[in-house]
């Protein structure tokens, strides 16, 4: 559910990493990204997170299905799973003392928000598309994901995007204050080599 590596600068590269769903954050994942929060958060060697998306796309956002009505799963490891999101969205994201990059290619909806309003640097990709999709369902965005995305973007774009549904390119993302840098390449080759700049221990 996640790829870690870190490397020999005090970098540790978090990738999302379940490709068949678009990294859409379900049970597993949310509870493995609370366990490698736990992890780092005092390892003194590691300087820098850097939060990218394997196959393609940064996230789809929450499984809901995997979360809510449809689920299979039994009551209590729902109730495990949603405290765990609780926690690594509102308290863990926001307390690391690590610097966080995020490195951003094609889908990053809804429930990703909190992960890009806690990096300090998020690097996308000139293809990578944003929005909040829940409308089109029939739900009015709420929660920490509209919380994260008022802390970030501009009110009338968020407005904008949040009504309509409709999701939006890197260079509106940028214009909006969702994004750091729009870079053409591969964005975690971007967010590296910002995070290699940023941190003298790393060089």
């Amino acid at each position: 559910m996640l790829k870690i590596s870190d490397l020999d600068s005090g970098i540790r590269c978090v990738g999302l990493d379940r490709a068949a769903k678009r990294n859409a954050i379900g049970v597993e994942l949310t509870l493995a990204l609370e366990d490698v929060l736990l992890r780092t958060r005092y390892v003194r060697e590691i300087h820098t997170l850097v939060f990218h998306g394997v196959g393609g796309h940064f996230s789809a956002g929450m499984d809901m299905k995997d979360f809510f009505d449809s689920s299979t799963r039994p009551p209590e490891e729902l109730r495990r799973a949603r405290a765990a999101t609780e926690n690594w969205r509102t308290r863990l994201l926001r307390a690391m003392p690590q610097t966080i990059i995020s490195a951003v290619q094609g889908y990053c909806l809804g429930g990703a928000m909190p992960i890009l309003e806690s990096s300090d640097i998020v690097i996308a990709s000139r293809d990578a598309r944003f929005g909040f999709p829940e409308i089109n369902f029939g739900f009015v965005p709420g929660g920490q994901i509209i919380k994260s995305a008022t802390n970030m973007m501009s009110r009338r774009g968020l407005y904008y995007a949040a009504l309509t549904g409709r999701p939006f390119d890197a260079a509106q993302a940028l214009r909006w204050g969702l994004v750091t840098r729009v870079v053409d390449g591969d964005p975690l080759d971007a967010a590296l080599a910002a995070a290699r700049r940023i941190d003298p221990g790393s060089n």
